[in-house]
């Protein structure tokens, strides 16, 4: 089974489309992900709509709840 990979992203909101996606596609409900990655359910809906960001430590959580390969790479300047 191919490595799911988060896609290239720049901002806040990016990344809570992209959480949502993954967690959509794994066929999690946000509380289920809120269990598996050991933050509240509610954090999760404010990351997914842009609200809020998310610290390393809470972005490692929620890629080993989703089985995710995470890896950084610098992107171009625009």
């Amino acid at each position: 089974m191919p490595t799911r990979r988060l896609r290239p992203m720049r901002t806040v909101g990016q990344f809570g489309q992209e959480v949502r996606r993954l967690r959509e596609s794994a066929g999690l409900t946000q509380a289920q992900l809120a269990r598996q990655a050991g933050v509240s359910r509610r954090w999760i809906g404010r990351l997914e709509r842009g609200h809020t960001g998310a610290e390393l430590d809470n972005i490692m959580r929620l890629t080993r709840a989703l089985d995710l390969s995470l890896t950084f790479e610098e992107l171009p300047t625009p």
